[in-house]
């Protein structure tokens, strides 16, 4: 190894490290998470030395087959450069010889999803993994899948990582955000469900009394407010019930600009009131999205509705939308210029029921959050107090996990 190869190396393993630790330090993990994560970028900068200088590639595979620890390198055409024993182990790869991870059938549930979809894109995934190779005997991984960049800064193709953990670990680490999601929405829908009925039946009976009355008796503009109330809890179950349920989008084709019009069309006569400008800004020559289009109308408003609430009177909302063409990607960024986010509010506003609006539910930015989730894009902020925040959702170009599945 030379002194140029050395000080490389050094270079890349510590950069690696400090954005694992700053990553760690953003999103308050634990500390056991960030010893994985670090390992994990560790190991990734070890591979990609490896990879850059290595002279026999046998030496190579001889090192990373004999690592618990199934790793995959792709080239950005999808092509399988470097694979490990354990990933053809694991991913069932064992026979194949020249593999295209962009061609291969996948699974709806395969991990070798997260592979394509950074391929299509700049994000990273990180997901906790089981698979059962023989009946009973189950193995559980974490995964992550990022970008490989050069000297530029340009993606050159994907890793893959998935490292062993303990069941005890495992059952943690699914406790995600979007784990976390499902969780309590599942405790809560069984609940929901036990109100919905009675529910029902309460509204039905109020119908009876509202057609029995005089239309002049008073009494009628009190059975209004119960059923204004009614319908309003309705409302609040309904999200409960989707934030239970990963519900598979009714996709379509749809235009971006279309929905975006539409939905700021409804908080404009606010947006007026509160002396609040809109600002569009929407790239041009944008292309058609796989999505579900009541779904993404959903996400849109309560965004929207969520800047302006945040602003006083006064102020600004920009609505930016961006394709990235290499990415295969589509980026949406709702900008305002309100109050912000304190820091330790911001780990908690995709929880269900975190609010800090005395008239909010809680729940529409989990339930958001879903819904992009849902269409294996994400969601996310960047905010401070007294600077503004901007809301960003990624969306692939095309719904490759639902398409596929479909």
């Amino acid at each position: 190894m030379t002194i140029k190869q050395s000080v490389t190396f050094i270079g890349v393993f510590v950069v690696a490290l400090a954005l694992s630790h700053y990553v760690s330090y953003i999103y308050q993990l634990s500390p056991w998470l960030d010893f994985v994560l670090s390992t994990i970028a560790a190991l990734g900068a070890a591979t990609y030395f490896l990879i850059k200088f290595g002279r026999k590639k046998g030496k190579i595979l001889h090192f990373l087959n004999n690592i618990d620890i199934a790793l995959i390198v792709t080239d950005n055409q999808g092509n399988i450069t470097l694979i490990n024993s354990k990933a053809k182990e694991m991913f069932g790869l064992g026979q194949r010889e020249k593999i295209n991870i962009k061609e291969m059938p996948l699974d709806k549930d395969s991990p070798l999803h997260y592979l394509v979809r950074t391929l299509n894109g700049s994000q990273v995934y990180q997901e906790p993994y089981f698979t059962s190779q023989s009946g009973e005997n189950i193995q559980y991984f974490y995964i992550n899948a990022t970008n490989i960049l050069n000297e530029q800064g340009q993606p050159v193709g994907a890793i893959l990582v998935a490292w062993p953990v303990s069941e005890q670990s495992f059952h943690g680490l699914q406790l995600s955000q979007s784990g976390k999601l499902t969780m309590i929405g599942e405790l809560a829908a069984g609940t929901a469900h036990e109100i919905r009925n009675p529910l029902t039946s309460v509204r039905g009976l109020i119908q009876i009394i509202d057609q029995r009355l005089l239309p002049q008796d008073p009494t009628k503009e009190y059975l209004s407010v119960i059923m204004r109330e009614i319908d309003q809890i309705n409302h609040i179950i309904k999200e409960l019930l989707l934030l239970a349920r990963r519900t598979t989008p009714n996709l379509s084709f749809t235009s971006l600009p279309a929905i975006l019009d539409h939905v700021l069309s409804l908080i404009e006569g606010e947006a007026a009131s509160k002396g609040i400008i809109i600002n569009k800004k929407y790239q041009d020559n944008l292309p058609l999205m796989v999505l579900d289009e009541d779904q993404i109308k959903q996400v849109f408003w309560h965004l929207a509705s969520n800047a302006i609430n945040a602003m006083s009177m006064g102020g600004q909302l920009t609505v930016a939308v961006t394709y990235y063409e290499q990415q295969e990607q589509v980026e949406i960024n709702f900008i305002d210029t309100g109050t912000g986010i304190s820091k330790e509010n911001i780990s908690r506003i995709f929880l269900p029921f975190f609010t800090t609006r005395a008239e909010g539910t809680g729940l529409g930015l989990p339930v958001s959050y879903q819904i992009v989730d849902n269409h294996g894009g994400k969601l996310s902020v960047k905010s401070a107090i007294g600077k503004g925040s901007t809301f960003t959702i990624k969306l692939p170009l095309v719904n490759y996990q639902n398409t596929k599945a479909s």
